[in-house]
């Protein structure tokens, strides 16, 4: 018995290794260079007058603890890391000296006046201005919501709760490229083994039209689709029991399928306005079309796996995010951990922490996510519960973003590279 499971596990081994070997090369004939499909942006300081007025500093309890969880995370990397940004790189010492600079500076309560200038005397302010080679002029980045929804749940399925939350399964297997060739990029790949073939995993298709996932258990059920989505796009929840108990949930891992956005489906079928492809706008949609709404959810092949977590939502820091002081970035432009300050419109009859009109504050880049690819897009995180979720399904603006680092760590780095 035991020969013969050392055969089988031996035969799957040639299988997976040859698989491997077949996306290598794979990837080597067909898959873009990096300096094609991801043109680096240009980094330049900001001139001071050019310089953000500063505000919304008076929130300094909030802004203290996301500066801790970004420091917190840089506290266990090594100070000469160095970090790509933009066109530049950086190393975690400036950051590190960057954060707790600021929050020393927070910590002595100046009047409002006085802090301004003491920001503007401590920090450099830069920001991205567009491609190296041109194609992409300076402009504005994309400025989106998510948040952490409540939901009511089951830890058994009934007629009322019957749409599945699954944990990662079994037979889902992750590579990374860079393990097997140096010379390929940090690129995750998904699948699972068929025979001695390692193929793409199941679709969200296949897995809720289809019930693939033998090899999945499930964490809870909600009542629908609709609930379903609303977790798999936000990728955290506090689900609440019918015996008034709460807990929270987080994504584990996905299915590796490119993300694909509902709403623009919705809007290319011409079943939805596009100035009505909001979450709130969706979700009315949908309990109206169920049939059609099937559709819709299939339309991203992308699936997310849950896991439990004590406390939420948990952002890539492996930290507790901050409602609008924490923000989502593509790592491969911002530094995670990065304090930034953040400007945009405010959407109609909406304010933010008493502001109407123009939004302006301090964030932390502590999050990723699936749909905020490339160097103009941001998601902040509003909170939780149903005012945040609608703040967070109704922002869709444009915003300008700004990074802050250290005067002093700055010049100390430049006189170690001369």
């Amino acid at each position: 018995m035991t020969i013969h499971r050392n055969i089988v596990l031996w035969i799957f081994l040639v299988g997976l290794i040859g698989a491997l070997s077949g996306l290598v090369v794979l990837y080597r004939l067909f898959w873009p260079s990096a300096t094609t499909t991801l043109p680096v942006p240009l980094v330049e300081q900001v001139p001071n007058e050019q310089l953000p007025a500063f505000e919304n500093i008076e929130d300094k309890k909030g802004l203290q603890k996301s500066i801790s969880a970004s420091l917190e995370y840089l506290e266990g990397h090594n100070d000469d890391k160095q970090i790509s940004w933009g066109n530049k790189s950086i190393n975690i010492g400036t950051l590190k000296k960057t954060l707790k600079s600021f929050s020393e500076l927070l910590d002595q309560n100046l009047p409002q006046q006085d802090l301004k200038r003491e920001i503007r005397r401590r920090f450099i302010v830069y920001r991205i201005t567009g491609g190296e080679n041109g194609e992409r002029p300076a402009g504005p980045i994309l400025v989106t919501g998510y948040f952490q929804p409540e939901l009511p749940a089951s830890l058994e399925s009934d007629e009322e709760f019957s749409y599945p939350l699954y944990e990662t399964p079994k037979d889902l297997i992750r590579i990374t490229l860079n393990d097997f060739d140096s010379s390929l990029p940090r690129k995750t790949l998904s699948g699972r083994i068929s025979g001695q073939s390692l193929i793409p995993y199941y679709t969200r298709a296949d897995i809720d039209n289809g019930r693939k996932l033998e090899c999945a258990g499930v964490l809870a059920w909600l009542r629908s689709p609709v609930d379903g989505l609303l977790l798999h796009i936000q990728g955290s929840g506090a689900l609440r029991f019918q015996d008034e108990s709460k807990r929270y949930i987080h994504y584990a891992s996905s299915n590796g399928h490119p993300y694909y956005s509902i709403g623009q489906w919705l809007i290319e079928k011409g079943l939805l306005r596009e100035d009505h492809a909001d979450w709130p706008g969706i979700r009315a949609w949908a309990q109206k079309n169920p049939d059609e709404f099937r559709k819709a959810f299939a339309a991203n092949p992308r699936y997310i796996f849950f896991r439990w977590e004590k406390e939420g939502p948990i952002g890539t820091l492996g930290k507790v995010l901050t409602p609008m002081r924490s923000v989502a970035l593509d790592n491969r432009f911002y530094p995670l951990g990065a304090l930034c300050f953040l400007q945009m419109p405010m959407p109609a009859n909406m304010s933010i922490r008493g502001y109407t009109g123009i939004f302006q504050g301090f964030v932390c880049n502590q999050d990723t996510g699936a749909a905020i690819k490339g160097p103009y897009r941001l998601d902040l995180y509003c909170g939780a519960g149903e005012k945040a979720g609608y703040i967070a399904g109704s922002l869709k603006t444009p915003g300008s973003l700004y990074l802050l680092l250290l005067r002093n760590a700055v010049l100390e780095t430049r006189l170690g590279q001369s």
